[in-house]
């Protein structure tokens, strides 16, 4: 409660303050049943949330929770940090789909809702005789976007995928690796589920145009392999123009040296360097008091230095080593030399950038304690923006959205609740 009213005290100090319109309820009106899990779905929903949609994610205890609730700590499924982090601001509705009150229950929400957004396999909602066909009878305008990992169709699309499968399925994995190693090492980011999650808004604010201006829904096969596949594609077409296939680089770079990522003093500490010009590399060898470098025929130039690219990496190395990360990227940036800090999730946290522009939102109490999250990368220029919300727990909102949507009364709630049919 205490958390409730200082969020309601903030936003409307920020209203009276400025008596600007509010980003969190730019979609307000819109309807948006989620049947989501994991990172990609959940995350676009929560998108969706922020702007100000109304999403209903829509779980059951009798086998259909959202897989990131049970990444807790504890056995209290509203209290795993990835879930939190991936709903906040959504709507939670018990209901067991497996019964066909249950089923029901979800079509009468569909004819009060403006879109679907799903991330399960293909074929899940329909043998629950829950599928396109079905939701359109309830409501023609509807919007239907699904984001399975390999799409709708084809002969794999009934793959079970996650973030790192699909890097792998994209040829991210092969790619993302130093020459010569014997096996892929890849990375430990989803970015097919980021990529999803960023895609599917945009998609859905465009479906929602378009009902609104032609009265017309949508059906959207957001394939998020295919979204992954589409930010390498100059290495696909290395493929098929010059039949040669792309070889991992690492940290090279045909048009710099040195180029690379330089240990630094400290534990784990790191600063990446790139040097593309001749210019850059006398101002380079002079912030580092190694001038006489300038004329070594080794580096006289960009084709010599990439030819003795491993005995300048020592050299720089042997330089860097014994300075901090930010004194490295300070000295070179003064004079022109491109250069950045590695930074950690603690780097990150304290960022003076992004403190000023108020990218995490606080939360002084919840299931896991206090905590912070980001926020957006968008800023709106004369608006304001509302404190997100956390997610419901588990089934809060099942009876105000029988009831108060629906139209059902206490006594048809609390007989389905008996039969398990909201659980």
């Amino acid at each position: 409660m205490l958390e409730i009213n200082s969020h309601i005290r903030k936003y409307k100090n920020l209203r009276l303050k400025s008596k600007m319109l509010s980003t969190n309820r730019m979609l307000e009106g819109v309807r948006i049943i989620a049947f989501t899990t994991g990172y990609a779905g959940p995350y676009a929903g929560r998108l969706l949330a922020q702007f100000g949609a109304d999403v209903i994610k829509v779980e059951s205890l009798s086998g259909g929770l959202d897989t990131f609730r049970h990444y807790g700590q504890t056995e209290d499924v509203d209290a795993a940090p990835r879930f939190i982090e991936c709903n906040l601001g959504i709507r939670s509705l018990t209901v067991n789909l497996k019964l066909p009150v249950g089923a029901r229950i979800i079509k009468e929400l569909a004819a009060k809702s403006n879109a679907v957004l799903m991330n399960f396999r293909p074929g899940v909602l329909d043998r629950l005789g829950l599928g396109d066909e079905e939701l359109r009878k309830a409501n023609e305008r509807i919007i239907i976007l699904k984001m399975p990992g390999l799409g709708e169709k084809g002969p794999k699309s009934w793959y079970g995928t996650w973030g790192f499968n699909l890097n792998a399925f994209t040829g991210m994995t092969y790619l993302w690796n130093h020459p010569g190693q014997p096996r892929p090492i890849g990375n430990q980011g989803v970015y097919p589920d980021h990529l999803g999650f960023i895609l599917a808004p945009a998609v859905m604010v465009a479906a929602l145009l378009h009902q609104r201006l032609t009265g017309k829904g949508a059906s959207i096969d957001l394939a998020q392999v295919e979204a992954t596949a589409y930010t390498l594609g100059v290495s696909y077409l290395e493929t098929t123009v010059n039949q040669r296939d792309p070889e991992p680089r690492g940290n090279q770079d045909r048009t710099a040296s040195p180029h690379g990522c330089y240990r630094c003093e400290g534990e784990d500490r790191w600063c990446v360097i790139s040097v593309r010009t001749d210019e850059e590399w006398k101002r380079f060898c002079r912030v580092m008091g190694r001038e006489e470098l300038i004329a070594d025929p080794r580096f006289s130039d960009r084709d010599a230095r990439l030819e003795h690219a491993s005995e300048l990496d020592m050299i720089v190395e042997a330089w860097t080593q014994s300075r901090s990360a930010e004194e490295v990227m300070e000295a070179l940036q003064a004079e022109k030399v491109p250069a950045g800090v590695v930074q950690t999730g603690a780097d990150l946290v304290k960022d003076p950038q992004l403190r000023h522009r108020s990218y995490f939102e606080r939360f002084h109490q919840s299931p896991i304690g206090p905590f912070e999250v980001p926020r957006s990368a968008l800023q709106f220029g004369g608006m304001v923006d509302e404190p997100l919300s956390l997610p419901a727990r588990l089934g809060a909102n099942t009876v105000e959205i029988l009831r108060d949507l629906l139209g059902y009364d206490e006594a048809t709630i609390a007989k389905w609740q008996a039969e398990g049919i909201l659980s």
